[in-house]
Formats: C-alpha cells, structure tokens, sequence
C-alpha cells in the first residue's frame, strides 16, 4: 500500500511560519523528533496530509506553490482570511467550476483557495484520517526521508 504523507515547502523559519498558519487558518501543528525536533508539519484539523515547512535545506523562492486548499463557500472563506489578515494576490475569480483565488504566507509562498460543491467537499471530508488526540509529537521512521523539495 502507498499513501501520500506530507509535502514540503520551503520556509525562513519552520516554526514562525507553523504559528502563522495555526492563527491565520486554525492548523494543527506537528512536529517529527518532539516539540524541538527535526521536522514541523502543518495541517488543517484531522485532515490526512500534512505540509512539512522545510527550513534551510534549500532557498526559499517565492512563488506559486501549485497546492491548493478547497472549499465549499469561497467567498465567506475569503472573508474569514481577509479578517485574519491573510494577504491575497489574487481575489476571487469565478468561472466553471466554483471559483478561485491566491494567498501568499509571509515568505511568499503562493496557495490556491479553490471552490467546489459541497458535496465533494463533503466526500473527501469523510476520507480524512480520525481525529487523533494524542501528544502533538510523533516519532520519525527510521526510513523516512527527512526533506523534499518545493511542490513545484
């Protein structure tokens, strides 16, 4: 069996940039090696991927980062994000299939924000992971690759 686990992102600073995603978007932060360990992930509450933000291995080069995030009102998760001080570079844009628009973290780093039916929303919803409500810590495995490059 072969699943997704994370994907990496270049930052300045892995653990300033977790704070900035749990403020701003309400995201869990984990880390792999304990609370001062090697790798710092990210993700929203219960969902299965995690963005891994990878600090001084490679420069950080802003720019589009090909990840986009989904959801079922666009236009009041705009709102929310605009509220909490998200910068966007590129407000909503409507076509076919629900609508988009870009916002940039503080090092750059350009997401999509994606509209889509509620009920595929709610269908990939149901295939995250539980809940876990253990320790925020993991430990790494010894066969993990401890970096990756920017999703280009």
């Amino acid at each position: 069996m072969l699943a997704l686990a994370d994907f990496a992102i270049t930052v300045a600073d892995a653990r300033m940039s977790a704070e900035w995603w749990h403020e701003k978007l309400g995201f869990e932060t984990h880390t792999i090696g304990g609370p001062r360990g090697h790798a710092v992930l990210v993700a929203p509450p219960g969902d299965r991927f995690l963005m891994h933000l990878c600090e001084g291995i490679e420069p950080v080069e802003p720019g589009n980062t090909g990840v986009a995030f989904m959801t079922d009102d666009l236009p009041a998760q705009v709102a929310r994000m605009v509220a909490a001080r998200v910068r966007f570079s590129e407000t909503i844009i409507k076509d076919g299939f629900g609508g988009s628009a870009k916002f940039v973290d503080p090092d750059g780093n350009l997401f999509w924000l994606v509209g889509a039916p509620s009920e595929f929303v709610r269908r990939e919803r149901s295939r995250r992971a539980p809940e876990v409500r253990s320790p925020r810590s993991v430990r790494a495995s010894p066969t993990r690759r401890p970096h990756r490059r920017k999703a280009a």
